[in-house]
């Protein structure tokens, strides 16, 4: 006999079945989870960073040399000091032997060529048919100080006027024919300088040094209704003017002569630094430039001094002053004085000591100084003075200040500073 068979198997795989497929459903009716991947070492593609910047603003290391940073500056600023544009390639010579001057290298000299000048003869009078100079007007000088300046401790300097030429010209002192000498040939001599010359072309811009009253101001030649100016042809056309400061209780007058023409008149009012006159060659000239005197105490010849102890330096820029004695220390005359840098070993310039001829028109020591040889506008630094004395050489060591006055005295008293000078006996050969 046969069973029977049952049917729940077929039920049950039918509900795993339905219970399966709605389980499905409800997981695809739920909303989707918004998933974002984290990735450690990955940088924001929108902001893209330079590697050098990172670097240097992470460093290099414990032990990397620090950054360098730029300090805010705190004072005014001062102009630099112009660098001589020849002064690497300048040889020494001896500025006294005009014999090779075409031959000799100096860093930045400007001076008159010296040549013997075409003239005609008209009484006492010089008429120059030849004009030159030999520094090109469009090159600069070191910009000046600024007057008044007295930076000396003992309150000994007066620096209180300004240069009567601009710093686009020439208004550097002729170093051949400096206050108190007698110019570079000894067998030739000038007349003993009372004043400094700057050589220009004729109608350059003359300026007062300072301000005050214009006490002359025409021709000096002799006319039918003008007198000579203090009885000599040889100023030409000159100004003079009476400044309004004094020192030691004494007047101070500057004169401006050998002037193509004069711009102001006796008895006007100028200011510092005003165009008065332009440079020209009347007079007894050898070639066109502005004779520039300082007279104190009173308007004559006999009462000059060393403008150059007057008129402010350059910028970066001092001078020297000093003495030069014999053994029984009286002042020796007309003495050669070298000025050597101690830098490059080179000669920065030279000059003479005054020459004193015993009359009443010699030319005088400043009254604090009382020296007899000057040397203008050096470069701050360190340098020998040297001088040769009754046959000894003697050398100092000085250091120039900016707008200062360095004071040396030469004399062969120190042994320890001088050196024999023997002439050289070519027989011994």
């Amino acid at each position: 006999m046969g069973k029977r068979s049952s049917g729940l198997p077929t039920i049950l795989i039918l509900l795993v079945v339905l219970f399966g497929f709605g389980a499905l459903l409800l997981v695809n009716s739920s909303p989707a989870l918004s998933v974002s991947p984290v990735i450690p070492t990955e940088e924001d593609v929108q902001a893209e960073g330079n590697a050098w910047q990172t670097i240097l603003s992470e460093g290099f290391g414990e032990n990397s040399t620090a950054l360098p940073t730029i300090a805010i500056p705190t004072r005014e600023f001062i102009p630099p000091t112009l660098p001589s544009s020849q002064l690497e390639t300048a040889t020494p010579f001896n500025a006294f032997d005009v014999s090779n001057v075409a031959d000799a290298s100096v860093a930045d000299v400007a001076t008159p060529t010296i040549l013997a000048p075409t003239a005609t003869t008209v009484g006492d009078e010089i008429v120059i048919t030849v004009e030159y100079v030999t520094r090109a007007p469009a090159e600069w000088q070191p910009p000046p100080l600024i007057p008044p300046l007295s930076r000396d401790p003992l309150g000994r300097d007066h620096y209180w006027l300004t240069r009567p030429v601009d710093s686009n010209a020439n208004n550097a002192v002729l170093f051949y024919y400096p206050y108190g000498s007698d110019g570079p040939e000894k067998d030739n001599p000038f007349r003993v300088h009372h004043g400094i010359d700057m050589p220009n072309p004729v109608g350059q811009a003359v300026r007062a040094a300072g301000s005050g009253t214009v006490v002359w101001a025409a021709d000096g030649r002799s006319q039918d209704d003008v007198p000579s100016f203090q009885n000599s042809p040889s100023y030409g056309n000159v100004i003079v003017i009476e400044h309004d400061f004094g020192y030691r209780g004494q007047p101070i007058y500057t004169l401006y002569a050998h002037l193509s023409a004069s711009l102001i008149e006796a008895g006007q009012y100028v200011e510092a630094g005003e165009v008065i006159g332009q440079v020209g060659n009347s007079g007894r000239v050898t070639g066109p430039h502005v004779h520039f005197e300082v007279r104190m105490g009173e308007n004559a010849y006999r009462a000059t001094y060393n403008p150059a102890l007057w008129m402010v330096p350059y910028v970066g820029h001092g001078v020297i002053a000093g003495r030069v004695l014999d053994n029984d220390e009286n002042l020796v005359q007309d003495a050669d004085i070298t000025v050597r840098n101690r830098s490059n070993g080179l000669v920065q310039d030279t000059t003479t000591t005054y020459i004193q001829l015993g009359t009443s028109f010699d030319v005088n020591s400043d009254p604090i100084w009382e020296e007899n040889f000057v040397v203008a506008d050096v470069p701050v630094g360190r340098y020998d003075v040297i001088a040769t004395i009754n046959g000894e050489r003697v050398i100092r060591q000085v250091d120039v200040i900016e707008g200062t006055t360095t004071f040396v005295e030469l004399s062969p008293v120190d042994t320890a500073d001088v050196e024999a000078v023997t002439p050289t006996d070519e027989s011994d050969g």
